[in-house]
């Protein structure tokens, strides 16, 4: 029971029994009764309740048309403290509270909101919505080239693959237009005057959140600014937007962490994606696992894994994809004379050394390293797994294939998969594999193209060859091109060894049947055959795909098609790289005797470069009083070569697939 005195001093009772079956309006006593508690209203028939305890409301002005719902239990506060479900000093405009909620001390008001069960809103500025509203979805970006020449919609079912083809085939369209369409029609249907902050979402010293959408246990804490966005969250994978954020014209997805000051504006922020430490963002998708700090994005296509924690770092106008930005690095995309109109693209597992600079456009080759300053247009797209280097006065060098077997090479491939922070289903359909039939596609390429330039050369005496816009050094081309050589063949067995392991049958690998699909795209992390590719674009062209379900769908089946197509091409292309038109038993016996000579050789190669780790060069800043103890004091602090852990690991798979290729043989010759 809950006494309280009426203004002329009569004692009055106040009951609360949950009996409510629908929604009412409130009793004159009920009335008198929330007066006495502070509240107030010019239009208390407005306000329906249904099994509120009014002693759980204080100090709060209703208007317009307000709806409370099971206001009479527990909220979840803090750890495993539960505190009365209750409203507290706020003022609420047209507000439908459904369920029991913890709202306090709401320094403006909250306006146009559906709160849900579980929720906590304590001492936030101003909640609402103005007019109407489809929370970030449709929002027009930029990314990879200032204005709208690439441009790409931002909706909550947007993956990287989606953006890929509607950024990069600008000459489909008709394919864009549909798909446009597609995203339009969504964000018509996620178009509303009110906005939600659904079940257990916290919202804690947040300045303004505006025309938003705030999904399940999301927490907005400290935040300056959300506006016209959306933040997806699940309880098993949350969001966290932090101190200080401004967030306008955005979709979040689930398990995003963003703290620390960042700025996004008009950006798409992918699955178990971290930003903070006053990151800026803006016209840019960050797909699945990216990381951003210091630094700056701006016309950005951040695949997956695009990673960028300096201070000093501009990513500008370009395309990435398992991207390390190195400190400093910086791009040009103005040459002030047209405007901004050139961008660059640079191919999944990409790294930039510290002060990188890259004159756009350029195209850079899978999983390479660039050093330095580079003042010409630079393709390297042809040869995968290389150095380009800054050479004596604004002279770009390639060195193909020199990461090839490289340990940070090794390092990467595993490293990806075990940072996955996504949780639940998986929007981006990412394809890990450093070797696959588009990289190693690229490498027969570039394997061919080194050895024509061989052919070419008429005087030996010349250190240098010219390529494109690049030099090449002469005395090297055999060892580069012998490296791709053993990196084709190591795959080829690789696979061939997998799918004699996985089969009874040896006629069933050789006999395939599937569709030999020879070339091969990274469309946003998805690996997949460029004609499959084609078919889906032409569908949507021809609007046999014409909703979000079937456009994520196609990609899907892209998805789980891999191992297939990819077993074709590698079958296809051992018939072809070693002359064969029959695989028997002695040709694969042949080849696995040739394997465990290459493996053998590809260890030497990555032993060589871990030893780089601990010569006398790396020990300099060690033993800084004493030299005399210089490498004692490395070893402490850095053990050896043959004691690293990573090595070790290494060292011990190269040691079983031996074991294992020797035991094939001897099953397959006997």
């Amino acid at each position: 029971m809950k006494l309280c005195f009426l203004n002329k001093g009569v004692a009055m009772s106040y009951f609360f029994v949950k009996e409510d079956k629908e929604f009412r309006k409130l009793k004159e006593n009920e009335i008198d009764f929330l007066k006495s508690q502070g509240c107030i209203s010019q239009s208390w028939d407005k306000i329906l309740i249904k099994n509120v305890d009014l002693t759980r409301i204080k100090d709060v002005t209703f208007h317009g048309k307000i709806k409370i719902n099971e206001l009479n239990g527990n909220v979840k506060y803090y750890n495993k403290l539960k505190v009365p479900a209750s409203i507290n000093r706020a003022t609420l405009i047209d507000v439908f509270i459904n369920g029991n909620v913890y709202i306090n001390n709401i320094g403006r008001f909250i306006a146009n909101y559906k709160i849900q069960n579980g929720v906590i809103i304590e001492n936030a500025g101003a909640i609402y919505m103005e007019g109407e509203s489809s929370f970030g979805n449709g929002v027009e970006t930029s990314p990879i080239m200032e204005g709208d020449g690439r441009s790409v919609k931002i909706f909550y079912r947007l993956n990287s693959h989606i953006a890929y083809i509607v950024a990069m085939y600008r000459h489909k369209k008709l394919m864009r237009d549909n798909i446009n369409k597609i995203i339009d029609d969504y964000a018509k249907s996620k178009t509303k005057k009110f906005g939600k902050i659904k079940k257990h979402a916290q919202i804690i010293n947040a300045r303004i959140i505006k025309n938003s959408l705030i999904d399940p246990y999301a927490t907005i804490e400290n935040t300056d600014e959300i506006n016209n966005t959306t933040i997806i969250s699940t309880k098993e994978c949350p969001s966290y937007i932090g101190t200080s954020v401004i967030l306008k014209d955005s979709i979040v997805l689930k398990g995003a962490h963003i703290v620390d000051g960042t700025v996004i504006k008009k950006a798409f922020i992918g699955e178990g994606v971290k930003l903070g430490r006053q990151f800026s963002c803006e016209d840019s998708l960050l797909f699945a696992n990216c990381e951003g700090e210091h630094g700056e994005m701006f016309s950005i296509f951040a695949g997956p894994y695009t990673v960028t924690h300096h201070k000093a770092t501009l990513l500008i106008a370009s395309h990435f994809s398992f991207f390390n930005a190195g400190s400093a690095t910086n791009q040009s995309n103005h040459m002030y004379k047209l405007g901004p109109y050139h961008h660059g693209f640079m191919e999944r597992g990409c790294k930039t050394g510290s002060n990188s600079y890259i004159l756009w456009p350029s195209h850079i080759g899978a999983f390479s390293t660039v050093i330095g300053s580079h003042y010409d247009n630079v393709d390297t797209s042809d040869f995968p797994f290389s150095y380009i280097t800054e050479h004596g006065y604004h002279q770009t060098r390639l060195i193909p294939a020199l990461n090839l077997f490289g340990v940070g090479l090794s390092r990467d491939e595993n490293k990806w998969r075990d940072r996955d922070r996504r949780v639940g289903d998986k929007k981006d359909l990412i394809i890990f594999d450093v070797f696959s039939p588009y990289t190693v596609s690229k490498m027969i390429k570039a394997e061919e193209i080194l050895n024509n330039i061989k052919k070419e050369i008429i005087n030996d005496e010349v250190e240098y060859i010219k390529y494109k816009n690049m030099i090449i050094k002469t005395s090297s081309l055999n060892k580069y091109s012998n490296r791709y050589s053993i990196a084709i063949d190591l795959y080829l067995h690789n696979k061939l060894l997998e799918y004699i392991k996985e089969s009874d049958n040896l006629n069933d690998i050789f006999n395939d049947t599937n569709k030999f699909y020879e070339t091969w795209v990274d469309v946003g992390g998805l690996i997949c055959a460029k004609e499959k590719l084609d078919d889906v674009i032409l569908n949507i062209e021809n609007n046999n795909i014409n909703n979000v379900q079937d456009l994520v769908k196609s990609f899907e089946e892209l998805y789980n098609n891999y191992s297939t197509d990819e077993k074709s091409w590698v079958i296809n292309m051992i018939k072809k790289r070693y002359n064969i038109n029959t695989i028997n038993i002695d040709v694969i016996i042949k080849m696995l005797k040739e394997h465990l000579s290459l493996l053998t050789t590809s260890y030497e190669i990555f032993y060589r470069d871990v030893k780089k780790e601990y010569d006398l060069a790396k020990m300099v800043s060690c033993g800084i009083d004493d030299k005399t103890v210089m490498e004692e004091d490395f070893k402490a602090i850095r053990g050896t070569a043959k004691d690293n852990a990573f090595v070790i690991k290494y060292k011990n798979d190269v040691e079983t697939k031996i074991e294992d290729i020797n035991k094939l043989i001897k099953k397959l010759g006997n």
